[in-house]
């Protein structure tokens, strides 16, 4: 289950790591993801930093976000997708402006697999006639049989929720 004394103790260790190696782009495979959002790129920058809007459209069950350069970004579901099992992110943010946001010195702990670090999330949001297009880059996937499963999951998942950020958006 994805508890205080979980996510706690993995922020610590993002903010411990952060000081140790802050802005260096992890090697290994990345996933890059695109859609265009009928929204302007600060509006999509706050769906990645605002409680209630991660909840609306990434169905986060809870968050922590030090929304500056150095602080802790944690997400957390609970009971979450077809498996239905807890999932934790948690980094750091090396960048954060109206059209950027970089979380560097990033784990992802899911259920039964081993802790997937370090990873780099970057969001660029730039603007459109329409709106903005999302670019979604997740770098730092390594080799093996779990971080292929994890790879996997991450390409069919951000081509998902990206999906589901568009439509919250039109939805709004």
């Amino acid at each position: 289950m994805c508890n205080a004394k979980t996510v706690l103790l993995l922020s610590g260790l993002g903010f411990l790591s952060a000081c140790a190696s802050h802005s260096r782009a992890p090697s290994g495979r990345s996933v890059t993801t695109q859609v265009n959002v009928p929204a302007t790129p600060a509006s999509v920058m706050r769906a990645f930093l605002d409680q209630d809007a991660l909840a609306g459209w990434w169905k986060v069950t809870r968050s922590f976000v030090d929304e500056r350069y150095g602080g802790n970004w944690v997400i957390c579901w609970d009971e979450y997708g077809e498996d239905k099992t807890d999932h934790v992110w948690t980094g750091v943010i090396d960048s954060i402006t109206a059209q950027r946001l970089v979380i560097s010195n990033m784990a992802m702990v899911e259920a039964g697999r081993p802790i997937f670090a370090p990873l780099q999330l970057e969001i660029r949001c730039e603007p459109t006639a329409m709106g903005c297009q999302v670019t979604v880059i997740h770098r730092g996937y390594g080799e093996g049989e779990h971080w292929d499963w994890a790879h996997e999951a991450v390409v069919a998942g951000w081509q998902h929720v990206l999906q589901d950020l568009q439509d919250w958006f039109r939805s709004r």
